[in-house]
């Protein structure tokens, strides 16, 4: 099937989809703004529709390239060798001679059940700026496709995972460590109200991390963009989907954000 074929197929789908969200069971007007119906059924369609951008072989075989590329290495080495990095002699906690990105300290926890009062003491992560976790999401002939990056992290297992389109702290966007600024940011810095899909704040893990939470975001994108950036892929929700049956594919992440539409 040419991709003129599979859009005008698309497009039918689409329309017979939106007839019936308009109309309950007794033929009247079903209750809801007509923009959340439309993105209910462009999700669904993303969803289950075997048409994509990419075909299945051709992610996997992507996706096997960018494992065999990986050249991120790393291993364990001393606190006290690690460059920038030191324990403050009063406290105990570790921490960046900035003062930023993280520092780990300790907390005693007590909580009360039936059984009576828990106590234990454990380190946490203190890292207190919100990061941004945001996907963007454009149609290909009427189906739509999320970006993901196979992005290497040195404490990945296989190195490379899928994750979010942009997946930074605010250390990292306001490139406090002298790096480069995330590729797409400022799709997710201030984007229309019309072209957000989801948008939440969401706690990290509240057994690692003190008060942390993340922007969990997917913003759609029109019109033409610039030739992908190396390492990126635009997938359909069915893909991401079937990816996440798999082990160490698709991050922790990419998984938060995608909850909130699959």
């Amino acid at each position: 099937m040419n991709k003129s074929s599979a859009a005008e197929i698309v497009s039918e789908i689409r329309k017979l989809l939106l007839e019936r969200a308009f109309s309950n069971a007794c033929g009247s007007a079903a209750p809801g703004p007509f923009r959340e119906r439309e993105k209910l059924v462009d999700l669904f369609i993303s969803k289950t529709i075997l048409f994509s951008n990419s075909s299945d072989g051709a992610v996997d075989r992507w996706i096997k390239e960018r494992l065999c590329r990986a050249n991120l290495q790393s291993e364990i080495a001393p606190l006290n060798a690690i460059d920038q990095w030191q324990v403050d002699a009063a406290t105990g906690n570790i921490a960046h001679a900035s003062g930023r990105f993280f520092s780990i300290i300790g907390l005693t926890v007590r909580h009360r059940t039936k059984q009576g009062e828990l106590a234990w003491d454990q380190p946490v992560i203190d890292q207190p700026e919100y990061g941004i976790l945001g996907i963007l999401a454009k149609k290909f002939d009427g189906v739509l496709h999320f970006l993901l990056q196979a992005k290497e992290e040195p404490g990945n297992i296989n190195s490379v995972q899928l994750s979010p389109t942009v997946q930074a702290t605010y250390s990292n966007y306001t490139q406090t460590h002298g790096g480069k600024l995330p590729m797409y940011l400022e799709h997710f810095l201030d984007p229309p109200l019309e072209q957000i899909l989801f948008a939440k704040l969401q706690s990290e893990d509240g057994g690692r991390f003190l008060y942390k939470s993340n922007r969990n975001m997917i913003v759609a994108v029109n019109g033409e963009m610039p030739p992908l950036q190396d390492g990126f892929i635009w997938l359909t929700l069915r893909q991401i989907s079937d990816l996440m049956s798999r082990d160490n594919v698709v991050n922790a992440c990419t998984r938060s954000i995608l909850s909130a539409v699959l």
